[in-house]
């Protein structure tokens, strides 16, 4: 998301001068921030701006030459700085140029009213729902459809980073380029996952008090997940039958009432809703929970194997009685 409206600000700040005369790309990991500041302050040729894009320009924010710079930028320039975490703090005093400007800060304090040097924009992290509807929007946008199962499956595969989402959707657009709808299996085949053994079918075991059978998927998935992955989507499946539990729904269940839970379609509360009548007692949540945030703690702070952690939770949460 962040590099596309980055690309967006490019094509608009360029306009039809040349990109080849015009556009400077740097990776901050790579380069030096006087670099950056060489090619900002260089003149445009035939056209009205140049644009300096910068990736990964964490490291780059409190460099002096960098700081200097955005306090009496170019104005034929056009400075994009791209970071990972942006934590403005406070800034300095602005009546003279200062090499210990906090730049995010610097910039987000800008009267924008006034002629402004620049302005921060911060993009969150996507939540569940908003990651998944962005999913099924950015699929259209490729001319594609994604049915409800394959896109819950895909989400909880790749989770809610926008980079990587992006990336993968473009893989799976062009994998399936004779279809029109992209289904479970076409999220398995080409994400490389497996259909037996992932966390869904790990957390379907434990509803289904099948310890063997969570052991066996577990083992499979430690062998290219990451044990606090799983414990994570364990939570996340639990509180999930935890609140459909809670809200009693009578008949069948509707987007509405999906929409309800923070899901979006009804398919996602049905594929969890039919465990419900497993669990009469609800204190056996709260046993869960607690299991769960134990491992939590104990993978964390590192007083155990990450992978025998989250193999005594599998046996806890299969033996503790619903």
């Amino acid at each position: 998301m962040v590099e596309r409206r980055a690309k967006l600000l490019m094509r608009s700040a360029l306009g039809e001068s040349d990109p080849s005369f015009n556009l400077d790309l740097f990776r901050g990991s790579e380069q030096k921030a006087e670099e950056i500041t060489v090619a900002a302050n260089a003149f445009p040729f035939m056209g009205e701006k140049r644009v300096v894009y910068v990736r990964e320009s964490d490291g780059l924010l409190k460099q002096p030459a960098l700081a200097q710079y955005v306090q009496n930028p170019s104005r034929d320039t056009v400075l994009i700085l791209c970071a990972g975490v942006l934590k403005p703090g406070k800034s300095k005093s602005r009546k003279s140029a200062s090499s210990s400007i906090d730049i995010p800060a610097f910039l987000t304090e800008q009267d924008r009213s006034k002629d402004p040097l620049g302005c921060a924009v911060e993009y969150k992290a996507l939540k569940d729902i908003a990651a998944q509807q962005w999913i099924v929007h950015e699929i259209e946008q490729g001319g594609k459809t994604i049915s409800p199962e394959a896109c819950t499956i895909f989400h909880a595969l790749k989770g809610n980073a926008a980079r990587e989402l992006s990336s993968e959707i473009e893989k799976l657009i062009l994998a399936v380029a004779e279809r029109d709808t992209i289904e479970v299996d076409d999220v398995y085949e080409n994400l490389g996952a497996s259909r037996q053994y992932n966390v869904f079918e790990l957390s379907t075991a434990i509803f289904e008090r099948d310890g063997r059978r969570a052991q066996e998927i577990l083992q499979h998935l430690l062998a290219t997940e990451e044990p606090l992955m799983i414990v994570n989507m364990l939570f996340r499946q639990l509180l999930l039958l935890w609140r459909i539990r809670s809200y009693r729904f009578s008949g069948r269940t509707t987007d509405e009432d999906a929409r309800s839970l923070g899901l979006i379609w009804a398919w996602q509360v049905e594929n969890v809703r039919k465990y419900v009548k497993y669990f009469p007692d609800a204190t056996y949540f709260d046993t869960c929970f607690e299991y769960i945030l134990d491992t939590d703690v104990a993978i964390k702070s590192q007083p155990v194997d990450p992978s025998v952690a989250v193999t005594r939770l599998v046996v806890q949460l299969t033996s503790v009685s619903p």
